[in-house]
């Protein structure tokens, strides 16, 4: 049979395939109570780069994409070594796109792998207004006036006779 498949080209196929299988890279996430586990594998030559590369560090970036204008993000640096983290979830909601990559010497972040998670709709919370006057003295202009002179007297309208 295996003659029959070499003839065919057939054998030769599969060799390519598995050493095709052997280096490839996945990166692979899930939602757990309050946490985002990340697995992943790099290819060999992505390490190597990696570990020649002085300065440079493997890291997982977070990003908000829910596409209502938030900008918030999460950076994770993790051991060339490490092929999985658990890394708690920035936020309770929206969609978050999770990012492999590495940071170069410059600062730049170069993405390898990504995933996108969807923590359900946002929610966003409204800041209560606060009505900084509700609580206003009666006697307020009094007051400043006290806070203004610590007090002092300044020889204002307080010293002035009342009647002549």
């Amino acid at each position: 049979m295996k003659w029959l498949l070499s003839k065919l080209g057939l054998l030769k196929q599969r060799k390519k395939t598995k050493d095709l299988n052997a280096d490839l890279s996945f990166f692979k996430t899930s939602l757990q109570a309050n946490a985002i586990a990340c697995q992943w594998l790099l290819r060999k030559q992505t390490l190597l780069l990696l570990r020649q590369s002085k300065g440079s560090a493997l890291m997982i970036r977070i990003r908000d994409a829910s596409g209502d204008g938030t900008v918030a993000s999460k950076l994770v640096e993790l051991s060339l070594k490490a092929t999985q983290a658990q890394i708690e979830a920035p936020s309770a909601s929206g969609q978050m796109l999770l990012e492999l990559g590495y940071r170069t010497v410059g600062g730049d972040f170069i993405t390898l792998e990504y995933s996108f998670i969807d923590l359900g709709p946002k929610k966003v919370l409204q800041p209560e207004l606060t009505n900084w006057f509700s609580n206003e003295s009666d006697n307020i202009h009094q007051d400043m006036y006290k806070l203004a002179t610590k007090g002092k007297d300044l020889g204002g309208s307080e010293v002035m006779p009342l009647g002549r």
